[in-house]
């Protein structure tokens, strides 16, 4: 290509070498990050749907067991929910927000590197681009001979670096965008799954205040009529001792 094999344009541009080093780091991470969404990827309704029985059943142990077999984000943060779900609604939500922030720093890491990548690359070809046209014009002024074939020659293969450098930057743009998309989506299946978290957490409590309300009302109902029956059974004795006695 351009009159030189790969292997010699790499060893004529040192910045050829950083480009491929650049290259393969954001291929490294772009293949990392991906894996890591595909593992830990679920289906936030589907969760909370299966998640609802057990709540309302109040079968902590099997919803933190639930949680756990998720091996998802919005598993780690319901589970966050389920171990404090004693405290009061404000701290609990606030705990819940510090769940979700964790998770999202997860998410985010390695992509500053993506990022990274993608401003530096084109600069790096550049650089190289230029470079390279100072050391055509230095060896067409040192040999003192040349034309235009020369110098297009040399400003071809600096080209190169720059050509290079846009290609690394397309591929980290790409992924980072992806990924950034992916967190934004996954942050919002987090605060609606909290919101629903809170919705089944109050209607698990609701029919366990009213059944405690409606057996203290059973109970008091029961000492009454047995404090009546009581009652009753003293006036027939005091009525029936007169009698005993006339006769």
């Amino acid at each position: 290509m351009l009159g030189m094999s790969l292997y010699e344009l790499f060893l004529a541009s040192p910045t050829m070498v950083v480009l491929l080093v650049c290259s393969i780091i954001t291929i490294g991470f772009a293949v990392e990050r991906s894996l890591f969404f595909h593992s830990t990827r679920t289906n936030a309704a589907k969760f909370m749907k299966g998640l609802s029985p057990l709540m309302q059943k109040g079968d902590t142990r099997s919803a933190m067991r639930w949680c756990k077999d998720s091996n998802s984000s919005v598993g780690r943060v319901i589970s966050q929910g389920l171990t404090h779900a004693s405290l009061k609604r404000d701290e609990l939500l606030q705990r819940m927000e510090t769940a979700i922030e964790v998770e999202q720093v997860e998410m985010e890491r390695n992509l500053s590197v993506l990022g990274t990548m993608s401003n530096i690359a084109p600069l790096l070809g550049l650089f190289g681009t230029v470079i390279g046209i100072i050391r055509a014009f230095a060896d067409i002024a040192t040999a003192g001979a040349g034309g235009s074939a020369v110098v297009a020659m040399g400003v071809s293969e600096a080209l190169m670096t720059t050509a290079a450098g846009i290609v690394v930057a397309v591929i980290a743009t790409i992924f980072f965008n992806i990924f950034v998309r992916r967190i934004r989506t996954r942050t919002v299946e987090l605060e609606d799954a909290r919101e629903e978290f809170f919705n089944l957490l109050n209607a698990s409590k609701q029919p366990r205040s009213f059944s405690n309300e409606s057996t203290a009302q059973s109970k008091t109902v029961a000492e009454t009529v047995d404090s009546t029956v009581e009652a009753c059974a003293k006036v027939s004795e005091e009525v029936e001792e007169p009698v005993t006695s006339g006769v």
